[in-house]
């Protein structure tokens, strides 16, 4: 029999990874790896699974962030490649946010080839040069694997695959010379990916020791963002808020584990925070229990302060997830501390059966109001789109299967806001904990190529957009719905200088951008483009053309008005 090269093991891994869609820029150290791929064909047929992975070409900065959008889309495995030397540094924005974001996904790069050693070669990774790996392995301890040993490249994938089923992401180094040559295996074997166990002792633990600290007291959830993973999570949290008589907040992400129905969810809690949330919030002490349902103690969800409950109990399904020490985030926590690391979905159901054969009285919470906003908020400058109004015509719009994603601009902050809770048709997610400014249309891209039966949607700033936006053309002919919002300028900075720097001149705070005709770079691209009228009555048509699926993706300028303060930014208070 043949003997396998290290390519060959890599592929193998690949496809037992379920990765379909690789991405990225060939060149360099790839050209003998993506000899073995074909194109990836786009919208226009989905490759069987014989045919997979596939390569789809883009930017290497938007191609980072295709793996974390088709997982947030499907929960499906991807694969972003970099060329040899200074592509590894674009890529590395989108390593990061997955990393802070807890998401799996596989970052390939190579090595200058080990023949040019001492030579000086172009794009020099050695020591001597960029000195990539160690600057990988600090970014990414434990999740970088180097295959520059074909007799070792199995068992290193082995490793790598437990990483990624603790939803870490990984970065393969590959020496590309080196992998052409035989790893002595006739024959690899690598199994899917397997999701962590349930431990129903660990369970049983869990549910009676929570279920004796609620008596008597008031319960409080925090929907974390783990909880978007949770396929049935919306109708579970209900089902406990019922039995707790619990109010319910939610983090950016965790709104895609809350029914919008539920009628203790009181909303969104500090960076674009609701105030009916804001004030459960701020009320919880020590006769209160916090149940936290996939851990989110980051800087926008709870503003840098501990949880402040007097028992606080949290169910995470990461090990060593970010933010944990030694595994744990009791460090986060004013009281009394308790976690579980458990698979949510399992943990979720125990607690629920638990609790309907066993009722526990607690000091049952009313019902969140209708309005979750009373703070009065000022309407646009004339000539601008009141985006109070825009976000909640949105809202009433959304066709089933929408898939949304807000970049690191205004949006990420004021849509939440204006919606208040979760739409049935529709799930968000946010990549903020790195705030890599252009991630919207790789997170597009990967979400389209995933789930091509999806409506996707972004919504991005004129600062992100010019970070992506030379990518444009290869995301011509993907049904993507992308707004931009024209204020010429870092509207998020613009909003928060008055309370970081008082008085400051507006020359010194040097947030103003070029003003730049987004609509022409997108037609120029082969986009179809719109100016949204400010009294939104073209709106309508455009949501109109999306939903036909003409096959050409559309971009929409939007005249936004940085005047207009809606959703909270207590960050700028920690600045």
């Amino acid at each position: 029999m043949k003997r396998l090269s290290g390519y060959d093991v890599l592929l193998s891994a690949l496809r037992a990874w379920g990765v379909k869609l690789c991405t990225g820029v060939t060149g360099g150290g790839l050209l003998h790896f993506l000899q073995n791929l074909e194109p990836h064909p786009g919208q226009r047929e989905a490759p069987s699974a014989e045919e997979s992975p596939r390569f789809f070409t883009l930017g290497e900065y938007a191609a980072g962030f295709v793996p974390l959008g088709s997982y947030l889309a499907t929960g499906e495995l991807g694969c972003c490649l970099a060329t040899t030397g200074a592509a590894t540094k674009l890529v590395a924005c989108a390593l990061s946010d997955a990393k802070v974001h807890d998401l799996p996904a596989v970052f390939v790069v190579p090595l200058s080839s080990a023949k040019t050693q001492g030579l000086s070669p172009l794009q020099d990774t050695s020591v001597l040069g960029s000195n990539i790996v160690p600057q990988l392995q600090a970014e990414l301890p434990g999740g970088v694997f180097v295959l520059d040993q074909p007799t070792h490249v199995l068992s290193q994938l082995r490793q790598a695959q437990h990483r990624l089923e603790q939803s870490k992401p990984i970065v393969l180094v590959i020496e590309p010379t080196l992998l052409k040559l035989s790893t002595g295996e006739e024959t690899c074997a690598f199994s899917p990916l397997r999701p962590p166990e349930p431990k129903p002792e660990q369970l049983r633990t869990f549910v009676k020791t929570f279920h004796a600290a609620a008596k008597g007291r008031r319960i409080v959830i925090l929907a974390g963002e783990e909880l978007a993973r949770v396929p049935l999570a919306p109708k579970l949290t209900t089902r406990l808020c019922e039995q707790l008589g619990a109010s319910l907040v939610w983090s950016i992400n965790g709104a895609n584990g809350v029914e919008r129905q539920n009628p203790w969810g009181h909303g969104y809690i500090s960076f674009g925070g609701n105030d009916a949330a804001m004030e459960v919030w701020r009320s919880l002490g020590e006769d209160d229990v916090l149940l936290v349902l996939g851990a989110c103690p980051d800087e926008y969800t709870v503003n840098l302060q501990p949880y402040p409950a007097g028992k606080t109990f949290v169910l995470t399904s990461i090990e060593e997830g970010y933010g944990q020490v030694d595994g744990s985030f009791a460090h986060r926590a004013r009281h009394e501390f308790h976690q579980w690391v458990t698979p949510l979905d399992s943990a979720l159901h125990a607690l629920v059966e638990h609790l309907e054969q066993h009722p526990t009285r607690t000091r049952r919470a009313i019902h969140a109001p209708a309005n979750l906003n009373h703070t009065p908020r000022s309407p646009p400058r004339p000539g601008f789109v009141d985006m109070r109004q825009l976000f909640s015509r949105l809202d009433n719009l959304w066709a089933p299967g929408t898939l949304g994603f807000d970049d690191v601009c205004l949006s990420y902050k004021d849509r939440q806001y204006v919606t208040q809770r979760p739409h049935p048709n529709a799930r968000f997610f946010s990549l903020y904990r790195s705030s890599a400014m252009g991630n919207v249309l790789g997170l597009c891209v990967g979400a389209r190529l995933s789930s091509p039966d999806s409506h996707i949607v972004g919504f991005t700033g004129d600062g992100c957009f010019r970070l992506f936006s030379g990518c444009l053309s290869e995301a011509r002919n993907l049904d993507l719905l992308l707004f931009v919002l024209d204020n010429a300028s870092y509207g998020l900075v613009e909003q928060a200088l008055p309370t970081i720097l008082p008085g400051l001149p507006a020359s010194r705070g040097h947030s103003q951008l070029t003003p730049l005709e987004f609509g022409d770079v997108a037609r120029a691209c082969g986009w179809v483009a719109f100016d949204l009228n400010p009294e939104l009555t073209n709106l309508d048509a455009i949501l109109s053309l999306h939903r036909a699926r003409t096959g050409q993706s559309i971009l929409v300028t939007i005249p936004a008005d940085s005047e207009q303060v809606l959703g909270l930014n207590p960050r700028a208070g920690n600045l």
